[in-house]
């Protein structure tokens, strides 16, 4: 089998995000290998998502909508926490930047473990939250299992709402 293909199986067969160097030992190439063979998978049209945990094959779990809300860097954790509570899952973060148009970073968050260990890799790599590039205004792609679990996700944020898209 084509060591291209043999990357997708083992993403086909994983739920969890797999390390790019885990793929390298499992396929025997090197780390650049890995990057070179996912891009290929990317335009080959598979949904391969570039995660901080790792390369994951990504699968819709249920309903994806966006929601446009505003709010500091000091009110992410509550945010995140508000949404998971209610049953959703954070996939990303999108920003409007002057010069470089949209920006989009993998949040994948679905967990109250999940938001700790964001937090806290947020604390300690002093990373600038995307939000700081527009005046606090951002958009997540929030996925839910029904409709139910979208309002219930909307009224837990409900402060920090902007409009749904």
């Amino acid at each position: 089998m084509e060591k291209k293909n043999k990357i997708l199986r083992i993403l086909m067969d994983s739920e969890e995000p797999i390390k790019g160097k885990v793929l390298a030992e499992k396929i025997g190439v090197s780390r650049q290998m890995i990057i070179q063979y996912i891009s290929k998978l990317k335009t080959e049209g598979h949904k391969i998502a570039s995660t901080r945990d790792g390369y994951i094959l990504e699968r819709e779990k249920g309903i994806r909508k966006m929601i446009a809300v505003k709010h500091s860097s000091n009110e992410i954790e509550d945010e995140l926490f508000s949404i998971v509570n209610a049953g959703g899952t954070v996939l990303d973060v999108i920003v409007e930047h002057p010069l470089y148009g949209e920006i989009k970073g993998r949040i994948d968050v679905k967990t109250v473990n999940d938001v700790i260990k964001f937090m806290s890799l947020l604390k300690t790599t002093h990373a600038t939250p995307l939000l700081e590039l527009s005046e606090g205004i951002h958009i997540h792609t929030i996925e839910v299992k029904d409709e139910k679990t979208f309002e219930e996700v909307k009224k837990a944020i409900k402060k920090y709402l902007i409009l749904d898209l």
